[in-house]
């Protein structure tokens, strides 16, 4: 009975740490995911994208809040990544408002209005002529929660505006596949295309 708990104790600290030593960097993941493994931040590349930030121009404003959530499991694989949500409004009439979906925990990252974790250079689309060579993208998923909708594209990329921390944001829209015969999805009500945020 003595042999038989420890080789129990022993399987189970040999899964444990081979479950343990499965992380991969995020910017070496190559778009295939193994299960169980853990997609890892490990330089912090997302966090200067996280924060509040606001958009006013004239009649438009838009506040995005992005934050980190480490090591969020799926049901297959562990991530870190970028959530958000939106409040869109025109003529102070709120259009869209997707910020109190951040207070949920769902169990995978697409469930949020922004999601995601593709860290990319200034070569891949859409392509970056005034980008530093080193210089990261991030790419997330963007929808406004209704089932009638799109999905679309949020690039974000890291500048400055008058010494304040800013995000170029251009939001671009995203091939849609429907069955035919029933009525195709609308488009989201951001507009799209960029938008300059300031950080708060």
């Amino acid at each position: 009975m003595k042999k038989y708990i420890i080789i129990t104790i022993l399987s189970m600290l040999s899964i444990n740490c081979k479950s343990q030593s499965h992380t991969v960097d995020i910017m070496d993941y190559d778009g295939k995911a193994i299960i169980g493994y853990y997609y890892k931040d490990v330089n912090n590349l997302l966090d200067p994208f996280t924060g509040t930030w606001i958009y006013s121009n004239g009649n438009k404003f838009i506040k995005l809040v992005l934050t980190k959530k480490v090591k969020l499991y799926n049901g297959k694989i562990y991530d870190d990544v970028v959530v958000g949500g939106i409040e869109y409004k025109e003529n102070n009439i709120t259009i869209v408002n997707t910020l109190s979906y951040l207070n949920n925990n769902y169990d995978d990252y697409i469930k949020y209005a922004i999601s995601g974790k593709s860290l990319f250079n200034k070569d891949f689309y859409p392509k970056c002529f005034d980008c530093q060579p080193n210089e990261l993208r991030l790419r997330l998923s963007y929808h406004e929660l209704n089932p009638d909708t799109s999905f679309g594209r949020l690039v974000l990329r890291k500048i400055k505006v008058n010494g304040q921390d800013a995000i170029k944001a251009e939001l671009i829209g995203k091939t849609v596949y429907y069955e035919a015969g029933t009525t195709p999805p609308l488009d989201f009500k951001l507009p799209g295309g960029e938008y300059i945020f300031i950080k708060q």
